[in-house]
């Protein structure tokens, strides 16, 4: 067993090394700043969407550049390739992302990658040389390299439908699942035809109408019956928007006592009629009455009759819109003043 006496010179040693000065004599200075020195993408389908990811972390007292990011072939390609020069100052971790295009070529593919490095001050420089190796099938072809969903108005659902064919010739070839991690996303996989050692899927992605908003990115991973297989990736990408739009009420300063009315406006896309407004308190402090039109735009009185004490208030409310599951909500927020205080002993806006 080793004794905490014996630890604690190699910790000391390790943190000296990770921030140890360049040496002109490391001719390997270069390659201890990648976390890994090659690339083996295995056996992937044609249109599925491949990316390898390094990390670059600068070891070294001194500032790293990375100049450039150059390939051996066309058929892989750096992502950031277009951003260099980029100095990454001592301890600073750069991720550095490999694409293998698997629209444009196919077969086995034995390729590099390069990087290369320039410590500016003393002009030393290093080029980085990355094994890739990968086989893009030709018997399994994928649709497409990403569903991309577009703008989706919230609580709509949507769906999406990918073809996948197969003509590898083994008859018992199937997808035997289709897998997300997003909770807002599911998928199903249906075979539409076989024989002759082939296959052919369709494979839906349904965005569900509770997505929130928010920009969504996923990647679904096809998992087949092949021996070793890790299965094949699919970008999915949406753009979840509001469908109706409406913005907390600011009533600033009330006195206790006092009736004050703002109102609410309510924006949608397109035509909606407000069923009810409700909020979680009872009292009779505000009161909201929603007309029974059908318009873009609504504007909703909400009078509000202090009888709480003075301080900071905020109150939430939830709109029922016809033919919408999802309730909209919007905030009243503002301050009851104190009577005890003067015009010369002003109160802040909330």
């Amino acid at each position: 067993m080793f004794s905490p006496a014996c630890i604690r010179p190699f910790s000391a040693l390790f943190l000296v090394l990770a921030v140890a000065p360049l040496s002109a004599q490391d001719y390997e200075w270069g390659h201890k700043m990648f976390d890994k020195r090659e690339v083996k993408f295995g056996s992937v389908a044609k249109n599925a969407d491949v990316v390898f990811r390094f990390q670059v972390k600068n070891i070294y007292k001194e500032n790293i550049q990375i100049t450039s990011l150059t390939t051996s072939c066309g058929c892989i390609s750096w992502q950031e390739r277009d951003r260099t020069p980029i100095t990454l100052t001592s301890g600073q971790t750069q991720e550095l992302t490999i694409r293998l295009d698997t629209a444009r070529h196919q077969g086995d593919k034995h390729v590099t990658a390069y990087v290369s490095l320039l410590e500016p001050t003393r002009g030393s420089s290093a080029q980085v040389s990355i094994p890739v190796e990968g086989r893009i099938r030709q018997d399994v072809v994928l649709q497409t390299n990403m569903l991309n969903f577009g703008q989706v108005d919230q609580g709509k659902a949507m769906e999406h439908r990918m073809n996948v064919v197969y003509t590898g010739g083994r008859p018992d070839w199937k997808i035997t699942q289709a897998r997300v991690n997003n909770p807002y996303l599911t998928t199903k996989v249906i075979e539409k035809s076989r024989g002759g050692g082939t296959a052919n899927y369709d494979v839906v992605v349904t965005l569900k109408g509770d997505a929130p908003v928010a920009k969504l990115r996923d990647q679904m991973l096809l998992v087949t019956n092949d021996l070793g297989d890790i299965g094949y990736p699919v970008a999915v990408e949406a753009q979840v928007e509001p469908d109706i739009v409406v913005t907390d009420v600011q009533f600033g300063q009330v006195s206790q006592g006092q009736t004050k009315t703002v109102n609410v406006v309510v924006r949608g896309k397109k035509p909606f009629k407000i069923e009810k407004i409700e909020r979680v308190k009872q009292d009779e402090d505000f009161k909201i009455k929603s007309s029974d039109t059908v318009s873009h735009v609504h504007m909703v009185p909400l009078t509000f009759t202090p009888s709480v004490e003075h301080g900071l208030f905020e109150e939430e409310f939830f709109l029922t819109i016809s033919g919408r599951e999802q309730l909209v909500t919007f905030k009243a927020k503002g301050r009851v003043m104190d009577q005890s205080v003067t015009a010369t002993k002003p109160v802040t806006q909330p």
